[in-house]
């Protein structure tokens, strides 16, 4: 699906940290009308928010580290890792939320909203790169 073949390590450096600057732009946006819009949903979507990005910081890490050539066990172990992370900084982030009430629909909505973003920014990036290809 998503495809940084014919890249070297340098653009594929910098187009990941313009998609992660879009999420974070993005996410400036989504705060600015629901403190103009709904202040009372402001906790749970600041969460979600955090959430989102802190996510998207380790998934760009991950992509990161998987410049180095590594074995099968170890880029195994890697992935798993990655995993771990995210699930446990998942559960942290639920375990605040609820601990502090602060609208746990609100925060899972934002951080779904937020990761389709991120979707769409990477095949808005690749389309743009295969159609560079085609010219």
């Amino acid at each position: 699906m998503f495809s940084f073949q014919g890249m070297d390590k340098r653009e594929i450096v910098v187009a990941l940290a313009g998609l992660y600057r879009r999420q974070v732009y993005i996410a400036a946006a989504v705060i600015v009308s629901v403190t103009l819009l709904m202040k009372s949903a402001l906790p749970g979507v600041g969460a979600g928010i955090v959430w989102s990005l802190l996510d998207s910081l380790l998934l760009v890490i991950s992509i990161l580290k998987g410049f180095n050539r590594m074995s099968e066990r170890e880029l195994k172990f890697r992935v798993f890792m990655n995993f771990v992370r995210r699930l446990a900084l998942a559960l942290v982030m639920l375990y605040l939320v609820h601990r502090y009430n602060a609208g746990i629909v609100w925060m899972l909505v934002v951080f779904t909203l937020m990761h389709l973003a991120l979707v769409v920014n990477l095949l808005i990036f690749t389309g743009r790169k295969e159609q560079k290809k085609e010219s």
